[in-house]
């Protein structure tokens, strides 16, 4: 049974496409992923089918949800980075704190963002490279879902299984209830 938990996550997915799609447009205000259906959602998809000279129904069906995909799909491969990068500080008791500031905490709050939506209905983290108190809080949000202690310090246990999240999550193929032909 599909469930309103599935629906949910489905619906996010298509807005971060979405998002994606139209931060390349340079769009003043792109969607805002919050896994609801809006009236917003529904502009985006419709302007996405307008542009795309699909049928402008915004509703995300079979040929419109797989023509998202597969824009968000060459855009990402424009936005990959190097396998050797690696942006968690070295050294065995390395971790980030509150006061903490640089690309590592940047790219700690991207990883938040993208993962704590799926845990609870608090709002992405802003993305400042400042380790602070909202940044801390999504920490030990994520660390209490990952049963790890929950101390909103980002220790390497705790950056592993925010990546692991996040690959897992964005390196899927799109819903498999929508590949079956109708």
């Amino acid at each position: 049974m599909y469930s309103e938990a599935q629906r949910r996550a489905h619906i996010f997915d298509l807005q971060t496409f979405l998002r994606r799609i139209q931060r390349d447009q340079e769009y003043v205000q792109p969607l805002a992923p919050d896994g609801i259906f809006g009236p917003e959602t529904a502009a985006a998809v419709r302007d996405f089918q307008r542009r795309h000279s699909l049928p402008v129904t915004g509703t995300a069906d079979y040929e419109t949800w797989t023509a998202i995909y597969q824009a968000y799909l060459l855009l990402l491969l424009g936005d990959t980075l190097p396998a050797a990068v690696s942006f968690f500080p070295a050294g065995s008791g390395a971790q980030l704190a509150i006061g903490d500031k640089g690309p590592s905490v940047l790219v700690l709050q991207l990883l938040l963002s993208s993962a704590v939506p799926h845990f609870s209905s608090v709002v992405p983290v802003p993305l400042t490279g400042e380790y602070d108190r909202a940044t801390a809080d999504a920490v030990r949000l994520a660390q209490g879902v990952f049963l790890l202690p929950q101390n909103g310090v980002t220790d390497r246990a705790t950056w592993e299984a925010l990546a692991l999240f996040h690959n897992s999550f964005f390196g899927r193929t799109p819903l498999p209830w929508l590949l079956a032909e109708p």
